[in-house]
């Protein structure tokens, strides 16, 4: 069972369970996904596991469109996070399947090279298994693509193509992906103010974080707060 669709979902939560892992990858837009008590607005460029029997509650927006993956087998570097990210090579594969399941001309055995690529891709390097980590220790902190590079061990100009190679994108790109995606976190779970969630993911000026989250996201920090639950509520300025 290798079986790759393209799908839509509904605005409306839904929630369920498979006998069969399943992969869901966001093409046009983000997904509300809940795998294994952790949630998440998965972002095209990333891959949400989702293990046999495990149960997954999502929605998205109607028009949206995701690459899914029924198996019954995974690479058993797949399981060791619900979401990761694709680096250069698999974003340019789903790049060349999506018009072939479009057209209905996948060929056989697509889904089993999709497989075999995502799970060559999970060997991360050590020195940026390092990197990855000290950035998700110091969100808070002004990281800068030096320190990263020490991190690693390597010249700040090695560094950047070791990243993008791995990673698909840039040291600079996926930090701010980083921190957003721990301020949704702290929007939605916590009571913190505006001013105090921007401070943890490493803005000093609340004004340049609720830009950066309303161009990246849509919304500006309260009003995603509002939509997505949260437990807080806006500051007396409305952020």
């Amino acid at each position: 069972m290798e079986s790759l669709s393209l799908r839509r979902y509904s605005a409306q939560t839904t929630s369920h369970r498979h006998d069969h892992a399943q992969l869901v990858l966001p093409l046009d837009g983000p997904l509300e996904i809940d795998v294994a008590g952790a949630a998440r607005r998965l972002q095209p460029g990333w891959v949400c596991i989702i293990a046999p029997g495990e149960r997954h509650d999502f929605a998205a927006d109607p028009d949206l469109h995701f690459l899914t993956q029924d198996a019954h087998w995974l690479p058993p570097a797949l399981f060791e996070c619900p979401f990761q990210p694709l680096n250069g090579d698999q974003q340019r594969y789903l790049a060349f399947m999506r018009p072939l399941l479009e057209r209905g001309q996948a060929p056989l055995g697509m889904g089993e090279l999709w497989l075999r690529l995502l799970g060559k891709g999970r060997g991360i390097s050590p020195r940026l298994t390092r990197v990855l980590a000290h950035m998700d220790a110091n969100l808070s902190q002004p990281l800068t693509t030096a320190e990263l590079a020490a991190v690693a061990c390597l010249g700040i100009s090695r560094f950047n193509q070791l990243f993008a190679s791995e990673l698909g994108t840039s040291p600079a790109l996926y930090l701010q992906r980083r921190r957003l995606g721990r301020a949704q976190d702290l929007l939605r779970l916590t009571g913190l103010a505006i001013g105090e969630v921007a401070a943890r993911v490493g803005y000093q000026s609340q004004a340049a974080f609720s830009q950066r989250f309303l161009k990246a996201l849509g919304e500006t920090p309260s009003a995603w707060r509002r939509h997505h639950g949260g437990a807080g509520l806006p500051n007396a300025n409305g952020e």
